[in-house]
């Protein structure tokens, strides 16, 4: 796209040029006056082609841009909506079964795919939280507010994500070791 426009701009240009030495050709002549105007309406219509082009490029460009960031921010909110509500659902049931550290390994890879580095790294340390209090066979009211705590957290960062709030740049390698990091934490063995 950019190399479209630099040669428009470079089409732009050669067109200016070679209008002004038409012109300056035709007046050194002392053509008669209808030459001279029909050079310039020629000269004129081009350029005003040539830069409507240009606009209408540019601004298709910006606006296909801004529908891409309107879908992609839809897809954030989808998915965040749907990983607070699995996360409610698992805290709600006040107790932890295999069914849900699956679940949670399973949504560690869909916010993986969309999450920022911010989110990632909330959703790893509420993980070791959930991690720890899965050899329980209740959630005492302790274990449920420490949970409730680290997703208060997450959801913080998840609103800084959606507003795109101070958004840090994590490498490939670390974020791979953030999906790993939880994935490990929840392989716990599967009870008899």
């Amino acid at each position: 796209m950019k190399d479209l426009f630099t040669k428009r701009l470079a089409l732009l240009a050669v067109t200016l040029i070679v209008g002004y030495l038409l012109i300056r050709l035709i007046l050194s002549n002392s053509q008669t006056p209808i030459v001279f105007e029909l050079f310039a309406a020629i000269i004129g219509f081009a350029l005003t082609v040539l830069t409507t082009s240009i606009l209408l490029s540019k601004q298709t460009e910006a606006e296909l841009s801004k529908e891409e960031s309107i879908q992609f921010l839809n897809l954030k909110m989808s998915m965040y909506q749907e990983l607070l509500n699995q996360l409610e659902d698992i805290i709600m049931k006040r107790s932890i079964k295999w069914e849900d550290i699956v679940e949670l390994r399973l949504l560690n890879q869909r916010i993986a795919f969309i999450g920022s580095p911010e989110v990632l790294l909330s959703f790893n340390k509420f993980v070791r939280v959930f991690a720890d209090f899965s050899r329980s066979e209740v959630m005492t009211e302790e274990m449920i507010d420490k949970l409730l705590d680290e997703m208060s957290k997450l959801t913080v960062d998840i609103r800084n994500d959606l507003f795109q709030n101070d958004t840090k740049v994590l490498s490939k390698e670390q974020i791979q070791s953030l999906i790993l990091s939880s994935n490990e934490i929840l392989d716990i063995d599967k009870p008899a």
